[in-house]
C-alpha cells in the first residue's frame, strides 16, 4: 500500500471543539416554538389485563393538551423481525414499566402531575421470569398467546429464522451442527461441563433516550431521535403510522452513548403519536429510572458448555446451549441469539460442534444488543471452560490456547475460511507485557495475586448496506454526507480522514453532514462494528466517483486524458504530461456550480456480500464481513478475608487491520476496559418478580476511575495490523472487541490467585467469599 498521509494518523476529533466547549447539540437540547412535553404512565405489574383507564381528570388539568392510551395507538406493532409491541399497551401489560398512557403538556411539571390523575384498573395475571422454565413446551405462562399470528418481517441481513413450533415462548432457535458429536466426545480423554449465569446489565449511557417530533404542514413528521440506526428506524416509523418515506424526516444529532441500548427506542414513537394528536411539536425525554425499565439492557442468559479434549490438549468436541431471557418483547434479542454464535467459532479449531441458542419470552423488561451482540456472554463461558480444562490437563493456559487457535486459511465450525487471523500477534504482545510465565510476587497479609490471559474474535456485521455522498465545493472543500450515526465513537473523524486521504486534502477542508434523512443517504446505522468498515468503504467509493466527475471536466480544459489526472488539495494535476495542472476553483463559475454539470456530487454504495446460512447446520461460505481479534492480560489481587478483587494491571492488544486513527482506537480500548471491568466485578440489575430494584446510578454500581488501572498499569496496544483487503485502506471494525475478554481474563486471574472458579457474573465480594468457604 502506498504511503498514507492522513489515514493511520492520530488526527484530533473533528467534533472535539464542539463537545469540550458544550456547544454540541443533543436531542434534549433542542426546543421548538409551542413545544409540548411528554411523560409516560407505566405499569406496576409484570403481567396484567387492563380493565379500564380513566383519563378524564388528567385531560381536564390546565396545560394538558393530550392524553393517549392503547386505544389511540396504531394497529401496527413495533419490532424489526417479529412486530410484537404496541407503542402503548392495549389490553395486556407484559412487564413492569410498560407504558399504558402518555401525556403531552405545556410543561414537564404539568405532564408529571397529569400522570398522577390517571386511574388504571388492572387484573394481575400469573407471570413468568425464569427463561429455562418459560422455554418448556408446556410453560405455566404464555407471554404472547397469539405469537404464531404475528407477522415476520425479513430484512436483507436478517437471521434465517422461524418461530419454534411446539414451544409457545420460544421466539427463535438458532442451531449449528458440525461433525459427529458422539464420535468427538468418545475420542476425548477429558470432559469438562459447566453452567454459567449472566445477569442483566445496563449500558448506562450519559444521554437518556429522547425524541422530538413535529407535524409538518403536509401531514408528515420530522423527528429528532437518540438512535444509532435512524434510517432503519425511519422505515419502522413509516410502517407504524402508515406514512410514505417522503413524509417522514429523521434526524439523529450527536448521540450521547449507545452500546446497543438505544436500539428500537420507544421514545420516538411516543413523541410522534402525541405530535400527531396535538398538531404541535412534542419532546419526550426518559428519566434515568425509565432508562432501566424500558431502555434496552443487555440480555441475561444461562449458558451450558461441554468440551471433550484429548490428553495432549486437542479439542475434539464442543457443545454449547444458551438460553436468552429476552423479556416481554423479544424481537430486539433475535439478532443477539444468532450473532453470538460467531464469537463461539471465531477462535478455536473445533471439528465437532453443536450450538443451540434460544430466544425466550418472559415477563421481564425487553433487552437488546448491548455492546457485543451476546459476544460478551459466550466469550465468558467458553474462555472459563478453556481455563478449567487446561488446569485439568496440567497445561499452561496460554499453551493450551495456542494449541487450539485457528491458523491462517483454516475453516471455522461454520464452514467459513478465515484469513488475516490477528489473534496470534495480539496474544504474543500481551504475554510479553504481562510476563505471563512469571509468578506474581506474594506479600504478607490477606491479599493474593494472580494473572490471567484470554483472547477474543469479534465480527464486523456482513450483508449490510451503506450509502454515502461526497460533494466538492469551488474552494476544494469536501463535504461528506453519511447516516452511520455519531454515537461518540468518532466516526465523523474517521470518515473525514478517509475522504481527506482520497483527495490528498487537509482536514481543515473536510465538512461532515450526518444523519438527516432530508440530506444524507441511507445507512443501516451504527451497529455491529460496521461504521469504519462499511460506511468507510461507501465514502471512499463516493470520493472516487466525485473525482471521476472532476477529472472529466478537467480533462477537457487541460487536454489530458482523465485517467492521467490526480488531485492534491486544491489542484488537479497531470501525472505524466509535463506538469500540467488546474485549480479546483477554475472548474466552477461564480455561484459555485460547474457549467453543464451543476454540482459535483459523488455517490458510493457498499454492501459486503454474505451467503445465506443453512438453517439446519448454520453453515455458510461467507457469513461475516470480517473478524477483529484481540487479547487481554490482567493481574489481580484478591483479599481472602473480605473477598474484594482489585485489578492491578490490564494490558489489551487489538487487531483492527489498518487503524485509521490510532488514538481513537486506543480510546475504544480504554472505554471497553471500563465496561468490561464493570461487567466482571460490579454490574447487575437486581430484578425481583420483574421489578428492577436498583434503577438508578446510586444503587447500580459502575466501574470508576478508582477501580480502573491507569498509566503504565493500563496498557492499550495495537497489533502490527495486516491490512484487511475488503476494508477502506485495510481497516476492520473493532468497537465492541475491547469489552469481550475482560471478564474471563479477570476470572482466570482470580483462579490463579486463590484457586476459585467463578461461573456467575458479577464476581462480587460475596460470591468470592462463598467460593473460598466451599
Amino acid at each position: 500500500m502506498a504511503e498514507l498521509s492522513i489515514v493511520g494518523k492520530s488526527i484530533p476529533r473533528v467534533d472535539g471543539p464542539e463537545k469540550v466547549s458544550g456547544k454540541a447539540m443533543y436531542v434534549a437540547d433542542f426546543s421548538l416554538p409551542r413545544m409540548l412535553h411528554a411523560r409516560v404512565l407505566r405499569s406496576p405489574y409484570a403481567h396484567a389485563s387492563i380493565l379500564r383507564i380513566d383519563t378524564s381528570q388528567a385531560a381536564s388539568l390546565p396545560g394538558v393538551k393530550a392524553v393517549v392510551t392503547g386505544k389511540d395507538v396504531p394497529d401496527e406493532r413495533m419490532g424489526r423481525y417479529v412486530p410484537d409491541r404496541h407503542i402503548l399497551a392495549r389490553d395486556t401489560v407484559r412487564f413492569v414499566g410498560e407504558g399504558v398512557a402518555a401525556v403531552a403538556a405545556e410543561s414537564l411539571e404539568v405532564a408529571e402531575e397529569a400522570l398522577d390523575l390517571i386511574t388504571v384498573d388492572y387484573k394481575e395475571l400469573p407471570a413468568i421470569f425464569d427463561a429455562e422454565e418459560a422455554m418448556r413446551p408446556d410453560p405455566p405462562v404464555v407471554v404472547h398467546p397469539n405469537l404464531g399470528k404475528y407477522p415476520i418481517l425479513m430484512e436483507a441481513n436478517a437471521p434465517n429464522f422461524h418461530l419454534e413450533a411446539g414451544f409457545p415462548n420460544v421466539y427463535y432457535h438458532h442451531r449449528v451442527r458440525t461433525g459427529d458429536m458422539e464420535k468427538g466426545f468418545k475420542e476425548a480423554d477429558i470432559i469438562t461441563e459447566q453452567r454459567f449465569v449472566l445477569p442483566r446489565i445496563h449500558p448506562c449511557q450519559m444521554e437518556p433516550h429522547a425524541a422530538l417530533a413535529r407535524v409538518e404542514p403536509d401531514g408528515g413528521l420530522t423527528v429528532w431521535v437518540t438512535d444509532p440506526t435512524p434510517m432503519r428506524s425511519r422505515l419502522e416509523f413509516c410502517r407504524l403510522f402508515n406514512l410514505p418515506l417522503a413524509k417522514v424526516r429523521v434526524i439523529a444529532p450527536y448521540v450521547g452513548g449507545n452500546m446497543g441500548g438505544k436500539w428500537s427506542a420507544i421514545s420516538g414513537p411516543v413523541a410522534m403519536l402525541l405530535s400527531l394528536k396535538t398538531g404541535r411539536p412534542v419532546k419526550a425525554v426518559f428519566s434515568r429510572e425509565e432508562m432501566f425499565l424500558d431502555g434496552r439492557s443487555d440480555v441475561p442468559m444461562v449458558i451450558y458448555v461441554k468440551d471433550g479434549v484429548k490428553k495432549d490438549g486437542t479439542i475434539m468436541a464442543r457443545e454449547v446451549k444458551s438460553i436468552l431471557n429476552a423479556g416481554a418483547y423479544p424481537t430486539s434479542a433475535i439478532n443477539v441469539t444468532r450473532n453470538m454464535t460467531f464469537e463461539a467459532v471465531s477462535l478455536y479449531r473445533i471439528p465437532n460442534f453443536r450450538w443451540d441458542s434460544y430466544c425466550v419470552a418472559t415477563n421481564e423488561p425487553p433487552p437488546g444488543p448491548y455492546r457485543g451482540f451476546g459476544g460478551n456472554q459466550v466469550s465468558w463461558a467458553i474462555d472459563c471452560v478453556m481455563e478449567t480444562t487446561s488446569s485439568k490437563l496440567g497445561l499452561d493456559p496460554v499453551q493450551y490456547l495456542r494449541k487450539n487457535l485457528l491458523q491462517e486459511g483454516e475453516r471455522d465450525a461454520l464452514g467459513e475460511v478465515l484469513t488475516n487471523i490477528g489473534v496470534h500477534a495480539c496474544l504474543d504482545k500481551v504475554v510479553e507485557w504481562l510476563g505471563a510465565g512469571e509468578e506474581s510476587p506474594q506479600e504478607r497479609g490477606p491479599w493474593r495475586k494472580g494473572k490471567g490471559i484470554t483472547v477474543l474474535g469479534k465480527t464486523t456485521a456482513g450483508g449490510t448496506t451503506s450509502v454515502a455522498a461526497v460533494k466538492v465545493y469551488d474552494d476544494a472543500t469536501i463535504e461528506v454526507r453519511h447516516s452511520a450515526g455519531e454515537v461518540g465513537q468518532g466516526c465523523n473523524t474517521v470518515l473525514a480522514q478517509i475522504a481527506a486521504e482520497e483527495f490528498g486534502a487537509t482536514m481543515d477542508k473536510m465538512k461532515i453532514v450526518f444523519t438527516d434523512s432530508a440530506f444524507t443517504p441511507f445507512d443501516i446505522g451504527s451497529i455491529g462494528n460496521r461504521d469504519t468498515f462499511n460506511t468507510g468503504n461507501a465514502v471512499r467509493l463516493a470520493c472516487q466517483d466525485a473525482k471521476r466527475q472532476l477529472f472529466e471536466v478537467a480533462s477537457a480544459k487541460l487536454g489530458v486524458p482523465a485517467a492521467n489526472l490526480t488531485i492534491r488539495g486544491r489542484k488537479i494535476l497531470a501525472r505524466d504530461t509535463g506538469g500540467k495542472s488546474i485549480n479546483v476553483n477554475d472548474m466552477f463559475v461564480r455561484g459555485g456550480f460547474v457549467p453543464g454539470r451543476g454540482e459535483i456530487i459523488g455517490w458510493g454504495v457498499y454492501t459486503n456480500p454474505v451467503s445465506r446460512e443453512d438453517p439446519e447446520t448454520g453453515h455458510g461460505e461467507k457469513l461475516v464481513a470480517a473478524y477483529a481479534y484481540g487479547a487481554c492480560a490482567v493481574e489481580v489481587a484478591v483479599n481472602v478475608e473480605t473477598g474484594e478483587v482489585k485489578v492491578l494491571r490490564v494490558g489489551q492488544c487489538h487487531d483492527m487491520g489498518q487503524p485509521v486513527n490510532p488514538k481513537l482506537c486506543e480510546g475504544q480500548i480504554e472505554g471497553g476496559r471500563v465496561m468490561g471491568m464493570g461487567r466482571a466485578l460490579f454490574e447487575e440489575m437486581v430484578v425481583e418478580k420483574g421489578a428492577c430494584l436498583n434503577a438508578n446510578l446510586s444503587d447500580y454500581k459502575l466501574a470508576s476511575i478508582l477501580e480502573v488501572p491507569v498509566g503504565e498499569d493500563g496498557k492499550s496496544m495495537l497489533a502490527p495490523g495486516v491490512p484487511w483487503p475488503d476494508g477502506p485502506y485495510g481497516a476492520k471494525g473493532f468497537g465492541d472487541s475491547p469489552v469481550l475478554a475482560m471478564a474471563p481474563a479477570i476470572a482466570s486471574a482470580i483462579y490463579h490467585a486463590i484457586g476459585i472458579r467463578m461461573t456467575e457474573l458479577p464476581m462480587t465480594r460475596e460470591k468470592v467469599l462463598v467460593g473460598l468457604r466451599v
